[in-house]
């Protein structure tokens, strides 16, 4: 098969939602794919959900289960509503491709954990389902992170010479010297979420409170001198990292967001700059936030490239279905130039609920 339909579901940090994504993906080289998204959507959480997964990490092992089986079931759900509000023909799916949950995220300790993905999600929509991409990595000494770089090699190589996802995390891929490297750069909407939340909002709109505020220098020195900024990639992020390092500093002051703003702008600028990148293409939920795309140009001078929105919204799903896909062709689809593992590997756990 050169063509697949697939479905990518995407479940972020920053806990904005399910992101689905049915798409039609075509081989038309070795290195490059083509894509046609069909249908695409954002199942919102409840706050019931918002709190569970948000609470995941301080669980005890048999609540945790529990919630991972019902987060299975859930996203079945979703899928199979999904399915039926646009009219698509189970039979016309190849799989789904799931990213999961991401509840721990430890690879230096050797572990990484994804809820939510597994035969619950399969059996639940009779579909040939692909998850847990980034335990094989870790366990080859990786950070089972970034994934998505392959996708931007395939898919959008030609639109810029970066590619940078502003979701919980940012994180960012280029090509240097021929070799594709990418690393996670720094928090983002996993504090700025947070920081909007006490004063009543899920989000911090078009970055309006940021706009609001002022920079607290002494605060901002210190976010800037946090150790993992000085080290050389690969390596990534964890919402265990932002709870020892980032909450410290600014806990849930909203006083201090047009701080962790700056902090993001001026973090995200430095690696631009560093590695001479002239252009970025922005994904992910932050790049709808107008403030924070105003201080980051402000530090950057190349070129910001906005796709449309629906790209912006499920990029990172769009990716994942590819990463499935090269899966099933049993592709490499994790790279040891952007994880730091011993070698590029083939990953991800297939669920055939007819077997």
């Amino acid at each position: 098969m050169s063509s697949y339909r697939i479905l990518g579901l995407m479940s972020g940090t920053s806990l904005d939602g399910l992101d689905i994504v049915d798409v039609l993906l075509s081989k038309v080289s070795k290195d490059q794919w083509t894509f046609e998204v069909l249908h695409a959507e954002t199942v919102d959480y409840s706050e019931d959900w918002q709190f569970r997964l948000g609470n995941s990490a301080n669980e005890s092992g048999i609540v945790l289960t529990q919630l991972s089986h019902d987060l299975g079931n859930y996203f079945g759900d979703a899928v199979n509503d999904f399915l039926a509000r646009n009219a698509i023909r189970r039979d016309d799916i190849a799989a789904i491709s799931s990213h999961g949950h991401t509840v721990f995220h430890q690879p230096k300790e050797g572990y990484t954990l994804q809820i939510g993905n597994g035969p619950e999600l399969a059996h639940k929509t009779g579909l040939l389902t692909v998850c847990d991409f980034r335990v094989n990595d870790v366990l080859l000494g990786g950070n089972g992170a970034p994934l998505v770089p392959v996708g931007d090699q395939f898919l959008f190589s030609s639109s810029a010479e970066s590619f940078l996802n502003l979701g919980g995390f940012s994180n960012i891929s280029f090509q240097e010297k021929g070799t594709v490297l990418a690393l996670d750069i720094c928090p983002v909407n996993i504090v700025l979420n947070k920081l909007a939340e006490q004063v009543g909002q899920k989000f911090d709109n078009l970055g309006r409170l940021g706009r609001e505020g002022v920079i607290d220098r002494d605060v901002l020195s210190r976010l800037n001198e946090l150790p993992f900024y000085r080290e050389a990639p690969p390596k990534s992020l964890g919402a265990e990292w932002v709870a020892d390092e980032i909450h410290p500093i600014i806990g849930n002051r909203v006083d201090l967001i047009t701080t962790f703003y700056e902090h993001v702008a001026q973090q995200i600028a430095a690696v631009l700059t560093r590695h001479k990148l002239s252009s970025v293409f922005l994904s992910g939920g932050g790049a709808k936030n107008q403030f924070l795309l105003e201080r980051l140009k402000s530090h950057y001078g190349g070129a910001v490239i906005l796709p449309d929105s629906m790209i912006i919204e499920v990029k990172e799903a769009i990716v994942f279905a590819l990463l499935g896909v090269l899966r099933l062709r049993e592709e490499i689809n994790v790279w040891c130039s952007v994880t730091g593992a011993r070698r590029d590997s083939v990953s991800g756990v297939i669920h055939n609920p007819s077997l």
